[in-house]
C-alpha cells in the first residue's frame, strides 16, 4: 500500500517532518494518518457530547448547527479514510490533502465549539468544554508521531479558540485557564515532537539495520542477502525469454597473497577499490555486489547478445589488472570471470551462480585472469565440489587436519638417503583421511592451489633447513603455480625467510604443467634455475613429453612413473620404457628417480636398469618432520631394509605417494 504525498506546497510541509527517511518509512508516517479511526471518532463522540448538551441547555440553531456540522465533518474524514485505504490498496493516487483539510477543519470547529461553551456563561459548559478540550488535545500530541506538524497545527487552533473563549469568559475561572494556557500548550507541543523524535529514531535504526543486513559495510555493495533478492526478483518477472540477464562472478586472483603479505588493511583498500572500479565500468540498470571475501557479482542486462556480455567480462578483467596503488606498495593482481547466462542456463537466482562458479572454476584450473561462459557439458561437476571446496578453504584459514609427510629419496650409489619429497596429506573432519587424489584437484580447480601450495612450500623448507643431514627436499609444484607471475618470487622470499640453500631446494613439476608452452611459465622456471634450485620432471612417460621439452627446460632430474616401475618386472613393454628412459637420461646428463619401489625385484630391476635413485615403501613410508632421525638416515645397499619399511602390505595406489 502506498499513500499519495501532498501535491500542495504547504500540506507537504505540513506531512513532510523526516526527510532523512527512506520513502517506505515515509510512508509508513503517511500510512498513521489512516489507521486512527478510534480515535477520530471517540474525539467526534467527546465533542458531540459537549454540542447536545450545550443544545440540552441553551436550545438554539447555532449549538445545533455546531452539531450538525461536527457529524458532517466526522462523516467526511471516516470516508476519506475508507477511500485513501481502498485507493492505495489498488496502487491508485489518494486525496490525501483533502483528508489533512478535513482534519484541519475539523480541529477549527473543535475550538469554535470550545469558545462557544466558555463565552456561555454556564459553568457546566465552560468544565466540560475544557476537559474535553484537553483530553483531545493530550491525544492528538500522542497519536499524530508520524505527523507532528498537523497535530501542532491542530493544538494551536484548538488553543487558540479556547483562549480567546476564556478571555471574553464572564466567569471567575479565566484567569486560571488564561495562565495555564501557554503551559499547557508547551507540554503538548513537546510530547507531540518527542514522540515523532523517538519514531523517527526508531525507523531510522530499523533502516540502518535493514542496510547492514542488506549492504556490503566495506565496500558499500549489496551483499550475498540483497544479490539472492535481486536475483529472485529478476527471474520471477513475466516471460523469460522477455527479461534475459547474464550473472557474472568475479573472483580476484591473488588476493589471498596480498592480504597475508601485506596485511588486513591493505586487503581491504584493495577490495574498496575493486568495488570502485566495478560500479564505474558498469553500465545504467546494470547492478555489481560482493558475495563473499574477494568475490563480486554482476548483474547485466541484454544477455541476449552474447558478444556484449563477452565483452563487458573483457573489461573487467583489463580493469581489475591495472596496478592497485595503496598507501606503501603498488600491487597487481587479477580477475577471473565466469559467466551464467538467464534463462538459457537455469531458472533461478541459486543456480545461475552455481553456473557461473562452475565456469568460474573452469578458468581458475586453465591459468586465471579471464573469463567464460558456462558450458553444461563441460563444466558439470560432481555435487561435493562446492562442499569440499568450502571445507578445504576452512582448513586453510588455520592449516587444521592439513601435514606435511617426507619420504625419502634413496641414492643407489650408495643407499643413503639423499632426499625427501614433500607429501601433502588432509585429515578431514567428517572424511576421515583424504588422498591428494581426492582434493588436489579440486584446490587446482578452484584456485586454493596457490594458498595450499605456498603454505607446503613454505612448511617444507622450514623443516628441511633444520634437518641435520643437509639434504635436498622436493617439492611438487602445479601448474597453476608456475602460470603465477609472482610465482618465482614467492620462492625466494621463502628461501630467504627460512634460510634454506637454494641448492637444497627441488622443484618437481608434471608434465601437463609444460604443455601450453606458457611465456609466465617459461619465466619462472627460468628465475628458479638462475637462482640454482633444482627442476625434476615428474611422473614422465605418462604423459606428453617431448625431447624440445627436456631440453628446453634444463631439468635435473628425471622421475619415473610408478605405473611403469610396478609393470617392469613382468611387462616386457613396460620394462622397455624403463630402460628407454634411464638411457635418454643418461645421454643428456640427467639423473633418474624410479617412484613406487615396493618389492626387492622391483629395486634391483631399476638398479640394474642404471637409475640412479629410488623411492618407495620399500626404502621408506613417509614420515612426519619430527619423527625423523637426524642422527641416522642412511640406507645401505644393495640390501635395502630400512626400520621404516612397511610391516604390511605396500599400499599400490600411486596417489598416495604423490605430493599433489
Amino acid at each position: 500500500m502506498a499513500f499519495t504525498e501532498p501535491r500542495s506546497p504547504f500540506f507537504r510541509w505540513v506531512v513532510s517532518c523526516a526527510q532523512n527517511l527512506s520513502p517506505e518509512n515515509r510512508q509508513v508516517l503517511l500510512a498513521n494518518l489512516f489507521t486512527r479511526t478510534a480515535s477520530i471518532v471517540f474525539a467526534s463522540i467527546c465533542e458531540i457530547s459537549v454540542c447536545a448538551t450545550a443544545y440540552y441547555l441553551y436550545p438554539i440553531p447555532l449549538y445545533a448547527v455546531w452539531g450538525i456540522a461536527v457529524v458532517a465533518l466526522l462523516g467526511a474524514r471516516l470516508v476519506l479514510i475508507w477511500l485513501c485505504r481502498t485507493r492505495s490498496a489498488q496502487g491508485l493516487p489518494t486525496p490525501t490533502s483533502a483528508f489533512l483539510l478535513a482534519s484541519l477543519l475539523w480541529s477549527m470547529l473543535f475550538g469554535i465549539g470550545t469558545l462557544l461553551c466558555n463565552i456561555s456563561g454556564n459553568p457546566t459548559l465552560f468544565l466540560l468544554g475544557n476537559v474535553c478540550a484537553v483530553g483531545v488535545i493530550g491525544g492528538l500530541a500522542g497519536r499524530n508521531a508520524g505527523t507532528p506538524r498537523l497535530a501542532l497545527l491542530q493544538i494551536v487552533f484548538i488553543l487558540g479558540f479556547l483562549s480567546v473563549g476564556a478571555a471574553l469568559s464572564p466567569g471567575s475561572g479565566k484567569l486560571v485557564l488564561l495562565f495555564q494556557a501557554p503551559f499547557c500548550a508547551a507540554g503538548f507541543f513537546t510530547v507531540a515532537l518527542r514522540s515523532n523524535r523517538d519514531t523517527v529514531a526508531l525507523l531510522l535504526a530499523r533502516e540502518n539495520s535493514h542496510r547492514l543486513a542488506r549492504q556490503d559495510s566495506l565496500t558499500g555493495l549489496p551483499n550475498r542477502a540483497r544479490l539472492s533478492e535481486l536475483l529472485l526478483e529478476r527471474t520471477s518477472k513475466g516471460s523469460p525469454e522477455d527479461q534475459a540477464f547474464a550473472v557474472l562472478l568475479i573472483d580476484l586472483d591473488g588476493f589471498k597473497a596480498i592480504n597475508d603479505s601485506l596485511g588486513h588493511a591493505a586487503g581491504d583498500q584493495i577490495l574498496q577499490e575493486a568495488a570502485r572500479r566495478l560500479r564505474e565500468l558498469l553500465p545504467g540498470g546494470d547492478q555489481v555486489g560482493r558475495l563473499a571475501g574477494d568475490e563480486f557479482v554482476a548483474i547485466a542486462d541484454g544477455a541476449a547478445q552474447i558478444r556484449d556480455v563477452k565483452v563487458l567480462a573483457d573489461r573487467i578483467v583489463r580493469t581489475l589488472a591495472r596496478p592497485f596503488a595503496l598507501s606503501d606498495a603498488l600491487v597487481h593482481i587479477g580477475a577471473s570471470v565466469g559467466i551464467a547466462l538467464y534463462p538459457q542456463h537455469a531458472q533461478t537466482g541459486p543456480q545461475l551462480l552455481i553456473c557461473a562458479d562452475r565456469a568460474l572454476y573452469a578458468v581458475k584450473r586453465s591459468g586465471k585472469s579471464s573469463f567464460t561462459i558456462f558450458d553444461r557439458e563441460k563444466h558439470v561437476s560432481d555435487e561435493s565440489l562446492s562442499l569440499l571446496r568450502s571445507d578445504l578453504e576452512g582448513a586453510l584459514k588455520s592449516f587444521s587436519g592439513l601435514r606435511i609427510e617426507y619420504q625419502p629419496i634413496v641414492d643407489l650409489s650408495s643407499g643413503a638417503v639423499s632426499g625427501r619429497e614433500a607429501l601433502i596429506r588432509w585429515t578431514h573432519p567428517t572424511r576421515g583421511e583424504l588422498s591428494p587424489s581426492a582434493f588436489i584437484p579440486t584446490a587446482e580447480r578452484t584456485g586454493l592451489i596457490l594458498a595450499l601450495g605456498e603454505w607446503v612450500l613454505l612448511q617444507s623448507c622450514m623443516e628441511a633447513a633444520r634437518w641435520c643431514d643437509q639434504v635436498i627436499v622436493a617439492v611438487n609444484v602445479s601448474p597453476v603455480q608456475l602460470r603465477e607471475e609472482s610465482f618465482a618470487s614467492k620462492v625466494l622470499a621463502i628461501l630467504r625467510k627460512t634460510k634454506l640453500p637454494a641448492t637444497r631446494l627441488n622443484l618437481e613439476v608434471t608434465e601437463t604443467a609444460l604443455l601450453n608452452d606458457d611465456a609466465v611459465t617459461r619465466r619462472n622456471i627460468a628465475r628458479l634455475r638462475s637462482l640454482g634450485i633444482g627442476l625434476a620432471l615428474d611422473d614422465f612417460g605418462t604423459g606428453f613429453s617431448t625431447m624440445s621439452t627436456l631440453v628446453r627446460f634444463s631439468f635435473d632430474k628425471l622421475k619415473i612413473d610408478s605405473s611403469f616401475v610396478k609393470e617392469s618386472v613382468h611387462g616386457r613393454e613396460s620394462a622397455a620404457v624403463v630402460r628407454g628412459i634411464v638411457a635418454l637420461a643418461r645421454e643428456i646428463g640427467m639423473s633418474t628417480t624410479a617412484e613406487g619401489i615396493e618389492t626387492e625385484e622391483q629395486l634391483n630391476f631399476v638398479r640394474v636398469c642404471g637409475c640412479t635413485h629410488a623411492q618407495g615403501y620399500l626404502l621408506g613410508r613417509p614420515v612426519r618432520g619430527d619423527a625423523i632421525e637426524q642422527s641416522e638416515l642412511a640406507l645401505e645397499a644393495p640390501d635395502v631394509a630400512p626400520a621404516t619399511a612397511p610391516a604390511t602390505a605396500p599400499v599400490t595406489d600411486k596417489t598416495e605417494n604423490a605430493g599433489f
